[in-house]
């Protein structure tokens, strides 16, 4: 049974007419990845669909405009990795990753990566992680063979490399943080798995399993705890009952406390914010906020 069709439209492109037995009535959903998606009962027709969304297309195309420009910004400042290209650079929490079209001696359409040690922790001593300070430079090199500059051909490309990166360091940083933080504040979890999916942060099962996003690592230290305390207090309240967020603002404003006195410049203007916010949760709440500009990869 067919419970989807599709249509083109000339300004927007394609417009998923998705039935749904969940649906009381006509709605538009309009997502950034996603697309355009006209979900309808299915007691209801498709053309009854498309006339709705007819009738709502031009707040459809101010959406879509408004999402674009929410983008470009979130790139410009880091929070958004643009389309990749020779000369592009994206900051984690160890890295500074350069890509550079260049050549590649196996003669085949491939990466090479270059590693450079910018700061040696050990010599420094300085505890505290920042997508603004690198700990090395990566430089990816890649073929001439692959798809010409600006391409989504070659962006999509040098997404699967970037994944991959983000994968190693993810592995390297987050159990060890997961387990700083499940220990101080006396959590047991079952195990950690490091995934990349474009819905979440993170998750946590019934059984106690803990999913974390590789796109951690291109967070600010403090917004990354903040998804890690989220899944840990997951684990004695399922919900996002008033509990949850009783004991997660308890334990994010202990965490802020604890980052503000390791000397991270960020935390100046973090907690700037925190200080007037008016949400009955002024830690969490900020950090979420913070969070919601990010974009995954």
């Amino acid at each position: 049974m067919i419970s989807e069709k599709t249509y083109d439209d000339p300004e927007i492109g394609r417009i998923r007419l998705v039935k749904s037995s969940a649906s009381r009535r006509i709605s538009i959903r309009v997502h950034p990845d996603d697309g355009v998606r006209v979900v309808i009962p299915r007691s209801l027709s498709y053309d009854e669909g498309l006339r709705f969304f007819v009738l709502k297309r031009a707040w459809v195309i101010s959406t879509v405009e408004k999402q674009k420009r929410k983008i470009s910004d979130a790139a410009v400042n880091g929070k958004a990795v643009p389309r990749l290209h020779d000369g592009v650079k994206v900051r984690t929490l160890l890295s500074e990753i350069v890509f550079v079209r260049g050549s590649v001696n196996d003669g085949q359409a491939s990466v090479a990566a270059d590693i450079s040690q910018v700061e040696d922790l050990r010599q420094t001593g300085r505890t505290w992680l920042s997508v603004d300070v690198p700990v090395f430079r990566k430089t990816l090199s890649y073929s001439g063979r692959l798809p010409e500059e600006g391409s989504a051909e070659l962006d999509g490309l040098l997404r699967n490399v970037l994944a991959e990166v983000l994968r190693t360091e993810a592995k390297l940083i987050l159990p060890k943080r997961l387990e700083m933080l499940a220990s101080r504040y006396g959590f047991r979890y079952s195990r950690m798995t490091v995934k990349h999916n474009s819905s979440n942060w993170g998750s946590c099962s019934v059984r106690g399993n803990i999913n974390l996003n590789l796109n951690l690592v291109r967070l600010p230290e403090p917004l990354c705890d903040y998804v890690l305390l989220h899944e840990l207090c997951h684990l004695r309240y399922p919900d996002h009952g008033p509990g949850f967020h009783d004991l997660l603002e308890k334990l994010c404003t202990d965490n802020v406390i604890r980052l503000v006195s390791s000397g991270d410049p960020y935390m100046k203007t973090l907690v700037r914010k925190i200080n007037s916010s008016r949400a009955a949760q002024p830690v969490s709440r900020t950090l979420e906020r913070e969070l919601k500009g990010y974009r995954l990869v």
